[in-house]
C-alpha cells in the first residue's frame, strides 16, 4: 500500500506538467509496472479525454532492452515550475484523474527521476515510436555536448538525438543520450552505421577519456498525449 500510494504521488507530479512551444527544459520519467500496455495506454487515452488535462504532455514507454527497472515508463515533459500548483488542483478536481487512479490500482512504483534537457540535435523526443537510451557517466559536460553535435552533424540522427543531464538517481550516471526512430529497424541501421563510422570514431576520440557507458536500454512508445 505505501508503495502505491507514492506511485500516486511522484505520477501526481508528473501530471502537473506542462508543454512549450520548443524543447522542453525537463523531463520526469516514472517507472512502473504490475499492468499490462494495454491497459496502462487505456488508463491513459481517458485520462487526457478529460478537459483537466490540456495543458499536459506525457508520452508512455514499454521496455524492450536492457531495462533493469519496471516492465514501463512514463516521461512528461514542461517547461518551469510555477504551472505546478494551478494544474495540480485543477486536475485533482478532476473526474479523468479519478479513473486513473482506479485503472492504475495494481501498478507499482519502481523508479522515479528528473533530468534536464541540454539539446535536441533532432526532433523532439516524443516523435520516436523507437528509443534508444545511452546512460553516461561525463566528467566533462561541455566537451561531451559539443562531440556530440559534431558527430550530428557529420553523419545525422534517425530522427530524435537528445542530451539531458540527471537531476536524480544514482552519481554513476550524469547524461542520458537519446536516440530514436520510426521503429526498431531503423534505430538500429543507423547506429549499425553509424559504430562503423569515421564520425563515431572522431566522436569516441574525443571522449573516450572523459565518459564512461554505464548501461543502454531501448523502449517501445506505446502513446503520446498533450503535444
Amino acid at each position: 500500500m505505501i508503495r502505491k500510494a507514492l506511485f500516486v504521488t511522484v505520477v501526481s507530479f508528473l501530471m502537473l506538467t506542462g508543454f512549450g512551444a520548443h524543447a522542453q527544459q525537463f523531463e520526469a520519467v516514472y517507472s512502473f509496472e504490475g499492468v499490462s500496455s494495454s491497459e496502462a495506454t487505456a488508463a491513459f487515452e481517458d485520462l487526457f479525454s478529460d478537459p483537466a488535462m490540456k495543458d499536459g504532455a506525457v508520452t508512455l514507454y514499454s521496455a524492450d532492452f536492457g531495462v533493469r527497472d519496471g516492465s514501463h515508463k512514463i516521461v512528461a515533459d514542461f517547461d518551469n515550475y510555477d504551472q505546478r500548483d494551478e494544474r495540480g488542483d485543477r486536475r485533482r478536481a478532476s473526474h479523468g484523474w479519478s479513473r486513473w487512479q482506479l485503472a492504475m490500482q495494481d501498478a507499482e512504483f519502481v523508479a522515479a527521476d528528473m533530468v534536464g534537457v541540454v539539446a535536441d540535435y533532432g526532433k523532439p523526443r516524443h516523435t520516436a515510436d523507437y528509443l534508444l537510451v545511452y546512460l553516461v557517466n561525463v566528467q566533462d559536460a561541455g566537451i561531451y555536448a559539443s562531440a556530440l553535435e559534431e558527430m550530428n552533424d557529420a553523419l545525422g540522427n534517425p530522427g530524435v538525438l537528445r542530451l539531458v543531464a540527471m537531476r536524480s538517481g544514482s552519481r554513476a550516471v550524469t547524461h542520458a543520450v537519446l536516440i530514436g526512430g520510426d521503429d526498431f529497424a531503423s534505430v538500429n541501421e543507423y547506429m549499425d552505421g553509424l559504430l562503423a563510422s569515421d564520425a563515431f570514431k572522431a566522436f569516441a576520440s574525443k571522449v573516450g577519456s572523459i565518459r564512461t557507458v554505464v548501461a543502454i536500454e531501448s523502449y517501445r512508445k506505446l502513446g503520446a498525449w498533450g503535444y
